[in-house]
């Protein structure tokens, strides 16, 4: 029942941020439809990011609102599959936690991006709406972390995750001659946020050692904490249980075969 729980509460993290960009697509439109009949200003101007830095400093709330406000219905089915998809399989193999602070640190790297470079680019009255960028780093991110998981395309059929990333960073790229040049700025800088986490995470979930791999103790007096072990031994056969379903029995090493027969007998004990 606590695993039933627990799976629910890291999923839904990705439903909430979900309706946070629906919630925030209906204010900016009901604001933009009495706007032009007059009744109350757009609120487009006070959601959405500003290329120039100056007139950031004095709306520094755009800087985490323009990741999610969408003024377009197609841009946000879009952005909302995406998070959807790459979001609940993110979830596999980091936490709830980990997957916030990414949205929010992809979303804050392509604004920035998208403010130090857009006015290079003739863009320096453009404004940011979206949650591309937030959605390129858990995108690229799930790419690192799982480069053999293969995704299923209509017209292209199986492709690994790790081509798709590849093909949208290089479409994002480019995209810099384009007349939404500023906007694929913002996607290169979340892209590349996504590809740091990735890498500094994968470095933190190096599998166990054979000398880890855990043993039946030979003298019960030895066991200090039975509890203890017994979570260690659940959440080592989960990590399993996780390699199964993610990339097939067959990408299981002899030593991890082993140690899943030991821990399935050892758990359910």
């Amino acid at each position: 029942m606590a695993s039933v729980i627990d799976n629910l509460r890291r999923h839904g993290v990705v439903g909430v941020l979900i309706l946070l960009n629906v919630a925030m697509f209906f204010v900016a439109g009901l604001s933009m439809v009495f706007g032009k009949l007059g009744s109350v200003p757009s609120l487009e101007p006070w959601l959405a990011l500003p290329a120039s830095p100056a007139l950031m400093l004095t709306r520094p709330w755009t800087l985490f609102t323009y990741m999610f406000t969408h003024t377009h219905p197609l841009h946000l089915l879009m952005n909302l599959l995406w998070l959807g998809w790459f979001g609940s399989l993110l979830l596999t193999v980091v936490s709830a936690r980990r997957l916030v602070w990414l949205y929010i640190g992809g979303g804050l790297c392509g604004g920035i991006c998208y403010m130090l470079f857009a006015p290079m680019l003739a863009q320096a009255g453009s404004v940011l709406l979206g949650a591309s960028a937030a959605v390129l780093a858990l995108m690229t991110a799930a790419a690192v972390l799982l480069p053999g998981y293969t995704l299923h395309l209509f017209f292209l059929g199986d492709i690994k995750l790790k081509w798709v990333a590849l093909f949208m960073i290089l479409l994002a790229f480019l995209g810099l001659g384009g007349g939404n040049s500023g906007g694929e700025l913002a996607h290169l800088g979340g892209a590349l946020c996504g590809l740091a986490a990735g890498f500094v995470w994968s470095r933190k979930r190096s599998p166990r050692k054979e000398k880890e791999t855990p043993r039946k103790p030979k003298h019960v007096s030895r066991v200090i904490n039975v509890m203890e072990q017994h979570r260690l031994d659940a959440e080592r056969l989960d990590e399993l249980l996780d390699k199964i379903r993610i990339s097939g029995f067959d990408s299981l090493s002899a030593d991890e075969r082993r140690e899943l027969e030991y821990l399935s007998k050892r758990v359910t004990k």
